[in-house]
């Protein structure tokens, strides 16, 4: 019933997953290819001495994944584009058919920032040893796993400015970032006026929530959440879009 979203959700972790078994291939020969890398005792001792939590590779590997959001994000789009009639031929729902693809995607991006840990893990095993990666403490635990909901908060924003969009889905994708970025560095502008009203549209805006949160006066952790409800009100405004389409 979701076979096309899934063939398009397989080709896009494939080829991630291709991308990230590259990089760590490539790192890992560099260390140990003679002459190119090499480290003494001297840095062998600097490096273990930063050590690194498994909290801190799940929220860079949630980060690196918010680009494969921007991609599975249109997939919703995609249906519209030659595809509506099939897809509401299917015995379901509209919703349901929707939530479908929404569940295939979000599966792929956990099942992706798991394999991005992995392949951090491995890497810093490979340069500083094992001894060097730590559990931490629960809260940096819960803070981690609560910044997994960044590429959430991407893929939810693409959804839905895509959801009824018929053409062109990739201007979405394209404009967003640029736009995100920009109106976070708008921000630093000290107009009163425009400074107010940049604080205020940065409040949904997953760049400024997941990555300026600490050094706000709410915690970072509520900030995060935050961008989970922020997440899902989207996806509903997506979802409602959806159902409203016209052939």
């Amino acid at each position: 019933m979701w076979f096309i979203p899934y063939v398009r959700v397989r080709r896009a972790v494939t080829i991630y997953a291709l991308f990230l078994i590259g990089v760590v291939g490539v790192a890992v020969a560099l260390r140990y290819w003679p002459g190119v890398i090499q480290i003494d005792g001297r840095h062998q001792s600097i490096l273990a001495a930063a050590r690194i939590d498994v909290s801190m590779l799940l929220a860079g590997s949630a980060a690196l994944v918010g680009g494969l959001a921007t991609v599975l994000g249109l997939n919703l789009a995609a249906e519209n584009d030659g595809h509506l009639e099939l897809a509401w031929t299917k015995p379901v729902s509209r919703e349901g058919y929707a939530l479908g693809v929404f569940a295939v995607d979000i599966a792929a991006m956990a099942a992706c920032i798991l394999l991005t840990a992995a392949g951090g893990g491995v890497v810093y095993d490979v340069y500083v040893g094992h001894q060097a990666i730590g559990q931490g403490d629960v809260p940096a635990l819960w803070s981690g796993l609560a910044f997994c909901g960044f590429p959430l908060c991407i893929y939810a924003w693409i959804t839905a400015l895509s959801a009824s969009v018929k053409r062109n889905r990739g201007t979405v994708a394209g404009l967003f970032w640029p736009l995100m970025i920009a109106l976070a560095a708008l921000e630093a502008i000290r107009i009163p006026a425009v400074h107010a009203v940049a604080t205020a549209l940065n409040s949904v805006n997953p760049i400024e929530l997941y990555f300026t949160a600490s050094s706000g006066s709410q915690p970072a952790i509520a900030t995060y959440l935050w961008g989970w409800a922020i997440g899902a009100v989207l996806l509903a405004a997506a979802l409602v879009q959806w159902r409203r389409l016209e052939i």
